[in-house]
């Protein structure tokens, strides 16, 4: 199936590809090797794989992305063994942490070895290195023997998508293929740890949360005084749909006379006073995980509806929920 041409800013002008898992691995490698993005399910969202020793490649993917060239890239690689590939000066905790949480939503920030391009770093002395658990992804990096930098499959500052359907809706014509391989079960980002540190600290709340890290480890682990510091996902607006979001306390919505182009995601059941039967109202599960795992999907399915403001429940302030509230807070940042 071949999508209409675009034409887009710049050279970009591709009739992207849908294809499928897992007959079509091998086409995404094939694109993959010639230098091409391939947008393809990881167990977190969709990831815009390219040849992370290919600096083209690596180009395409800001380009694709509208992305700032100062913004690094994650590298997904096969095993813990190719670590040593990409990063140097690796503590032993790296190892440990590897042996507990990979192939998973843990993602290492290390310092990088010599040869790793700029491009990948955004300029910096790092690398930040994850072995997904997705059987999507790593055929794809067992198919093209190269580790594959991955940002999310959408436009810079977007929702993240967690489907073949949305990263089309923010890419096509800008990139070769997409991949279909269904829906993502996280929903969200990994967790980035940065291990340079004294102290293994969070960098990047996500599904790994600090007190498995410290089970893990046997030793604190903390959370960055600055999230501001530049990982991916580290904009202060961020995954952000084109329809205006706004956050509301429980009280306040359920007082709230909601308008038809008005909608909603909440997560409490008595949180709104519906009087309206075309009022898109979207409730969420109450746990944690699991409203994760449904977050940007609905952000989605409510931005598609050419709303006047989509309303987001105030979600729980304790740790459980902090990874999933880090969202929350740069999807309403102005």
């Amino acid at each position: 199936m071949m999508h209409s041409e675009k034409t887009t800013e710049n050279f970009m002008n591709y009739k992207t590809s849908v294809l499928r898992f897992p007959k079509d691995v091998a086409t995404a490698a094939a694109l993959i090797r010639l230098g091409e993005c391939v947008a393809l399910k990881t167990e977190t969202v969709y990831g815009l794989a390219a040849d992370a020793t290919n600096e083209d490649a690596i180009g395409r993917v800001f380009e694709a992305k509208g992305r700032p060239a100062d913004n690094p890239l994650i590298v997904h690689i096969e095993s813990v063994d190719d670590m040593s590939h990409w990063a140097k000066d690796i503590p032993d905790i790296a190892y440990t942490l590897a042996d507990v949480f990979w192939p998973g939503p843990l993602s290492l920030l290390l310092k990088k070895q010599h040869w790793v391009s700029d491009k990948v770093t955004g300029g910096h002395d790092t690398i930040v290195l994850r072995v997904p658990a997705s059987e999507n992804f790593m055929s794809l990096i067992r198919a093209t023997k190269k580790g594959l930098a991955a940002p999310s499959a959408n436009k810079y500052k977007f929702i993240s998508p967690t489907c073949a359907e949305h990263v089309l809706r923010s890419l096509d014509g800008r990139i070769a293929a997409v991949v279909d391989g269904g829906q993502s079960d996280v929903g969200i980002e990994s967790t980035i740890l940065d291990i340079t540190t004294p102290i293994p600290t969070i960098v990047r709340p996500g599904p790994i949360d600090d007190l498995m890290i410290e089970q893990a480890l046997s030793e604190p682990v903390k959370y960055a005084d600055n999230l501001g510091v530049t990982v991916p996902g580290s904009a202060k607006q961020h995954y952000q749909p084109n329809t205006p979001v706004q956050l509301l306390s429980t009280e306040a919505l359920s007082k709230m006379q909601l308008r038809a182009d008005e909608g909603v995601i909440s997560h409490t059941a008595d949180s709104v006073n519906v009087k309206s039967k075309n009022c898109n109202v979207l409730r969420l599960p109450k746990d944690p995980a699991k409203y994760s795992a449904h977050f940007y999907s609905s952000l989605y399915q409510l931005d598609m509806q050419n709303l006047r403001c989509i309303y987001l429940e105030e979600t729980p302030s304790d740790n459980l929920w902090l990874a999933i509230n880090n969202r929350i807070g740069r999807v309403v940042a102005r």
